[in-house]
């Protein structure tokens, strides 16, 4: 859930319309109809109507302003990483440890298997970085189930933000984990207007060549 701080950052100009225009308006037409009760409620529900219509454009615009496949990425600050993870997502050049250690968040979530919960994946790239367990979470999801891993990474998203993070201040990394885990956490990230970001490395006997790496936004929600 959002804080309510959250909510009027996110929210404030439907708050102003509501709250300030419309009783402004709803008061000059009651002086000006006569203190008429029907006309004064139809009056109410067309501007209820216009608000609405109002909030769809806004949102539509909102989205319009997606921007795709845009490099360097990492050129953005970062409080909160949520991570696709797999068994190597660990290891000291892999793409996990070099976006924690780049960005340096506060918040980091990871989406990975029983697997790797149990050979501390997440654990291991937290407590590496000097993060402590309040400040990450793992879940742990069937790499087969879209509707599961979109929920568990919505949770995440949530988590974040109800922890004070703007939706700028997080990144969803869809490097690693199973094709599903990333397409299912891409799902999650838009429909919360959450940029994302996949590292593109050349390999060289299944391991990534260091050097080659590119940071890549997937999409990002330009905030001006």
């Amino acid at each position: 859930m959002y804080t309510v701080a959250n909510f009027v950052k996110n929210k404030w100009l439907e708050i102003a319309i509501v709250a300030v225009a419309i009783q402004l308006i709803t008061n000059a037409f009651s002086i000006f109809l006569g203190n008429n009760p029907l006309l004064i409620f139809l009056t109410a529900l067309g501007l209820i109507l216009v608000i609405v219509l109002v909030t769809i454009i806004l949102d539509a615009m909102r989205r319009s302003r997606r921007i795709i496949g845009v490099e360097n990425a990492l050129e953005k600050g970062r409080k909160g990483v949520i991570f696709t993870i797999g068994l190597k997502s660990n290891e000291v050049n892999s793409p996990a440890m070099k976006i924690v250690d780049k960005l340096k968040p506060q918040y980091l979530g990871f989406i990975g298997t029983e697997k790797t919960i149990e050979a501390n994946i997440g654990k291991t790239i937290a407590e590496t970085n000097g993060i402590k367990s309040e400040y990450f979470r793992e879940k742990s999801v069937d790499p087969t189930n879209v509707k599961e891993i979109k929920e568990d990474a919505d949770h995440l998203i949530q988590w974040m933000l109800a922890n004070g993070l703007s939706k700028e201040d997080i990144v969803v990394d869809l490097t690693s984990g199973t094709a599903i885990m990333s397409v299912a956490s891409y799902i999650a990230a838009d429909e919360n207007k959450i940029d994302t970001q996949y590292i593109y490395s050349d390999y060289r006997d299944n391991k990534p060549v260091d050097g080659t790496q590119k940071v890549l936004t997937i999409s990002s929600y330009a905030t001006k």
